[in-house]
């Protein structure tokens, strides 16, 4: 391929402008940094996956775009491989070795290469996320079943049917990014059979890497007479590219060819979504370390602002919604307020922890989803207070909440 960097830059902001998309949406729907996807319209030298990416969202084969600069062209897109290092780093990861280990090895055995990382942890996550990304095939190999007992045990505990619990055996995975992969099909499938037996089926979606994976583990068409709505809506310049309609933009082009276009859903047709929702499918954070929603409260807002909620004894999250150990929602509206309020400065506008109580009392399936033994506190304060009444996690938040 002999086409400059700059002229497939120019064809692909030809592309988003006649798709009546700005920079920010097309950016959030490839789950791609702002600045990055700015730097690809005005020279693109990144790799020829993220090429075939954004051309999948156009619904623009990378071969006719080509072929458009080029017609010399005789490129032909081949499936990218994988080097060997990352396939052995992946298969150690999933037997249980943690990143220091991983990377040890990586530098004994390819110390030419480990010279130049700075981030031995991000290295070796993005080992990982290459192959979730290139050869998801390679998860099937393993069976990781799931935990019964644990799940009546926790029914019990917070008074929610067996049935509405997932907890998969995998507590013995360091890797969080692999942990939140392998309960995304259980999620997936719970969506799917929801979706099926009932035509229009609407999904509130809520924002985190885990919606994001369960999303991405649902087959080509098998909810395509369901409808998604976001649950949140970010008014932030920080780049986010897991936000709630980023995710459904990038499912909608997956799942159907298209993404969010200019026609978005508002804050009215989001809270009369929410009133017929029959289901809403929850990331959770918590507040014991950092995670994307500081970052983003830190990077707009300052280091004041995180200083202010953590000496207000805030412990986690809900859909954007910051709430204490007991469970009490904590009214900040310059960083989170409710979708309908009247408040327009806020960082974030949710729809609330009072709506999703309601909806769980009425009998929607409210589901969080999420791993790591951090969230645990996070995980048991909203079940108790009934703002769920559905959990997909593994054992790192089951043998938490069970005290073991």
């Amino acid at each position: 391929m002999h086409v400059s960097g700059e002229k497939i830059g120019n064809r692909l902001k030809e592309l988003r402008q006649s798709a009546g998309l700005s920079q920010v949406v097309t950016a959030e729907a490839l789950e791609t940094p702002l600045r990055t996807y700015q730097g690809w319209e005005k020279d693109f030298t990144s790799s020829i996956q993220n090429l075939i990416k954004i051309c999948n969202y156009f619904n623009h084969p990378v071969e006719t775009l080509i072929k458009n600069l080029d017609p010399d062209s005789t490129w032909i897109v081949d499936q990218p491989e994988i080097e060997d290092y990352k396939i052995k780093i992946f298969r150690s990861a999933m037997t249980g070795a943690d990143y220091a280990e991983l990377f040890e090895w990586f530098k004994k055995n390819h110390p030419e290469k480990a010279e130049d990382i700075d981030n031995p942890e991000q290295f070796i996550e993005n080992c990982i996320l290459d192959i979730y990304h290139i050869r998801p095939s390679f998860f099937n190999e393993y069976n990781f079943p799931r935990e019964t007992e644990k799940e009546q045990a926790i029914g019990k505990m917070f008074d929610i049917p067996e049935d509405q619990i997932t907890i998969v055996k995998s507590g013995h995975i360091p890797s969080e990014v692999i942990r939140e992969i392998l309960i995304a099909p259980y999620g997936a499938s719970w969506i799917i059979k929801w979706a099926a037996a009932k035509p229009g089926f609407r999904i509130g979606i809520s924002n985190g890497f885990t919606t994001s994976r369960i999303l991405n583990s649902i087959q080509r068409g098998a909810v395509k007479n369901s409808i998604l709505f976001p649950l949140n809506f970010t008014n932030t310049p920080v780049d986010f590219p897991i936000s709630s309609t980023a995710l459904i933009s990038s499912f909608l082009y997956r799942s159907i060819g298209y993404g969010i276009t200019t026609d978005t859903v508002n804050e009215e047709q989001v809270f009369s979504s929410m009133l017929l929702t029959d289901a809403a499918l929850l990331g959770i954070g918590n507040f014991d370390r950092e995670g994307l929603y500081e970052r983003m409260i830190r990077s707009v807002l300052g280091q004041n602002a995180v200083s202010k909620i953590r000496k207000m004894g805030i412990v986690g999250d809900l859909n954007y919604n910051l709430f204490n150990k007991d469970g009490i929602e904590i009214e900040l509206p310059e960083i989170v307020s409710r979708i309908g309020d009247f408040e327009k400065q806020s960082l974030v506008k949710a729809i609330g922890l009072k709506q999703l109580h309601e909806k769980a009392d009425r009998g929607s399936k409210i589901v969080i989803a999420g791993t790591g033994a951090h969230k645990a506190d996070s995980v048991a304060i909203s079940l108790r207070k009934g703002y769920a009444n559905h959990l997909i996690t593994d054992e790192t938040i089951a043998d938490k909440l069970l005290g073991l």
